[in-house]
């Protein structure tokens, strides 16, 4: 048990230094290392990319409501654009929560390892956004927050 808990703490850390390292956000870092441990643990297989996701998220609440007040006391957060985006990631949140209920641990294995290639591609490749870009209306905000919602439920990343 002692081992095990080492073991998970050595998992946030190491998780926490390379997310820092990489700008990243843990979530990429520390599902892989939990389906590690819990497949270590010979948890069922058919439950240990749900779990993982599950627990990504669950200690992703923490760290954003940490990291939302330091921005809030910066005056870094733009709440016209919150205002706008929040129910749809909410709504996708939820639409992807069930839609990761059902899908196999293969099946969110594929598509985290996919969306691990997208995020090296845009790292990569260094493309970012144009500064002068302008924010879609109230529904494209609707939909991008859908999108963001659905992709980090089912990849166990804070959006």
């Amino acid at each position: 048990m002692i081992t095990i808990l080492g073991l998970y703490i050595l998992v946030g850390a190491i998780a926490g230094v390379l997310a820092g390292l990489l700008g990243i956000g843990g979530g990429l870092v520390i599902v892989p290392m939990l389906v590690f441990c819990m497949e270590l643990q010979h948890l069922p297989q058919e439950l240990v990319m749900h779990l993982a996701l599950g627990t990504s998220m669950a200690s992703i609440m923490f760290t954003s409501v940490s990291s939302f007040m330091a921005h809030h006391r910066r005056g870094a957060v733009e709440w016209s654009v919150v205002k706008r985006i929040v129910v749809g990631i909410l709504v996708g949140t939820f639409l992807g929560s069930c839609v990761a209920a059902v899908l196999s641990t293969g099946v969110l294995k594929v598509f985290f390892v996919i969306f691990l290639y997208f995020v090296c591609y845009q790292m990569l490749s260094g493309k970012k956004p144009k500064p002068s870009r302008t924010l879609p209306g109230l529904w494209g905000m609707f939909a991008a927050g859908n999108v963001i919602g659905v992709v980090s439920s089912l990849v166990g990343i804070g959006g």
